[in-house]
């Protein structure tokens, strides 16, 4: 006798599908009748919850349906079904592992979020997501010679942060900022990660000591090999593609490459802060970035206490 469970290879929150429950009757021995129960994480739904399934004739194969409905997202990347049969002298059972999105998609090609600092302690989102940020950690302070007009300063106190929100998932994306490199320390470019997070929700990119550019998502933490120039404005952008690969561009060029694991990562837990100009999730065809200011999950942010800069 063998039982088998089949089901699709990945799952998205809220939408059915099929599962199957199978007993085999090896050869010429039949398979008494028994009652089949199929059981998902919590949260999820399994219709009907057991099913009473026939003898199965030697050489045979009888198949109970269920209809699955998984829950709201929840951060995880896999899910596991897990099958059991019961019959009057015997018990046999099976597995099925699915792969998940960690929270839903962000809407292919559209901005998720862009700022675009002018004046005042607001930064109004350009993108329409109402994601507006606050300067935090002191008075707001600008920097009239920045390409804007209106450079914001952050010295390394001072932060720009929003309420909780959800970027989505990002498949594919873009962090873009126009940025003016001073003070030391680790110095946060864009933040949307739970404090201590190695890299399996949200995304923090940021500039070592030594001015380098390092990316923690997409369940890895990389450090680009290309220090930033400092005492001058810089566009910075920031690629992630569905491969995982990682590229930099500074004032227009590839300045270096990475890599971390492929299917995207999650926007995060937490508010955004710090000094994302714009982040985007990249449309299905990967044109060449462009250097337009761009816009780019559930998170509370909090000061940064690094070395400082300013964000145009």
């Amino acid at each position: 006798m063998a039982v088998s469970l089949e089901a699709p290879a990945s799952a998205q929150p809220g939408v059915a599908f099929e599962a199957g429950v199978s007993v085999q009757a090896p050869g010429r021995r039949a398979v008494p009748a028994a009652e089949v129960t199929l059981t998902a994480p919590s949260g999820w739904t399994v219709t009907p919850g057991t099913r009473s399934l026939p003898g199965v004739p030697g050489g045979g194969k009888r198949t109970a349906a269920f209809t699955v409905t998984p829950g709201p997202a929840d951060g995880g990347r896999t899910a596991v079904l897990s099958a059991t049969v019961t019959g009057g002298s015997w018990k046999g059972a099976a597995t099925a592992v699915l792969a998940l999105d960690p929270c839903a998609p962000a809407p292919a090609g559209s901005a998720v979020v862009a700022w675009d600092p002018r004046e005042g302690a607001t930064v109004e989102d350009a993108s329409g997501n109402g994601r507006h940020a606050k300067i935090a950690g002191g008075d707001p302070a600008y920097d009239a010679t920045a390409p804007s007009g209106s450079g914001l300063l952050l010295d390394g106190s001072t932060y720009l942060t929003t309420e909780p929100t959800t970027l989505g998932l990002l498949r594919e994306a873009t962090f873009a900022a126009e940025v003016k490199v001073g003070g030391s320390g680790y110095r946060r470019l864009f933040d949307s990660q739970p404090s201590g997070d190695p890299g399996t929700d949200g995304v923090l990119i940021d500039l070592t000591p030594e001015g380098k550019v390092r990316f923690i998502g997409a369940g890895a933490g990389v450090t680009l090999d290309a220090a930033l120039p400092t005492g001058r404005w810089l566009d910075v952008v920031v690629t992630l593609d569905r491969t995982g690969a990682l590229t930099l561009y500074v004032d227009g060029e590839r300045a270096a490459t990475g890599q971390v694991t492929s299917g995207g990562t999650s926007g995060g837990h937490r508010g955004l802060h710090r000094q994302a100009a714009a982040v985007r999730r990249r449309p299905e065809r990967r044109p060449a970035p462009d250097r337009r200011r761009r816009p780019g999950r559930d998170h509370r942010s909090r000061p940064d206490r690094s070395g400082g800069g300013e964000l145009a």
